[in-house]
């Protein structure tokens, strides 16, 4: 929780709590805490993939991976919703449905999903050309990519690893 306040206040705004691996109950409560830091420093916290746990924590919001979101046929009515995209089916999907945001990606490598190819910067650019949804790339990220990133259409980056270097 050190490193979480630490780094929300260097400037972080949006953090996903995505801890698959957690029992249930550790889980509520350690994103009910997460939450309650994020939103006194003013900072939005959304779950992964769980809408009755953004419910029972007080979460912003909501995160869908990509399989979650190809069987959703509705938005959640939790205030903010995003998802996981990778290619312009899951994309398409995500503007139907009416979210709020989307990430996309592998952009570049990256550690945590090695098994997908990354997609690079001009797919990303050409995937996301007239969308109408804000984008985030992710997949390699840091805060030295943010500048490619918003040259190829993106609203911003969404990091893993990388965040914590903000502290």
């Amino acid at each position: 929780m050190q490193r979480l306040d630490a780094a929300l206040a260097a400037g972080l705004r949006m953090v996903m709590v995505r801890e698959r691996e957690m029992a249930a109950t550790q889980l509520l409560s350690f994103a009910t805490e997460v939450a309650k830091r994020c939103q006194a420093a003013g900072a939005q916290v959304v779950i992964n993939g769980s809408i009755d746990l953004a419910r029972a924590c007080g979460a912003d919001g909501v995160h869908l991976p990509a399989r979650d979101l190809m069987v959703a046929e509705q938005r959640s009515d939790i205030p903010l919703c995003g998802a996981s995209c990778h290619d312009d089916v899951e994309l398409a999907h995500a503007a139907r449905l009416g979210l709020d945001y989307v990430v996309l990606g592998p952009v570049l490598s990256t550690p945590s999903h090695p098994q997908h190819r990354p997609m690079g910067w001009s797919h990303f650019s050409e995937l996301i050309r007239n969308f109408p949804l804000p984008v985030y790339a992710i997949g390699g990220m840091s805060e030295e990519r943010l500048e490619s990133a918003w040259q190829s259409g993106a609203h911003g980056i969404a990091m893993l690893r990388a965040a914590w270097s903000l502290t």
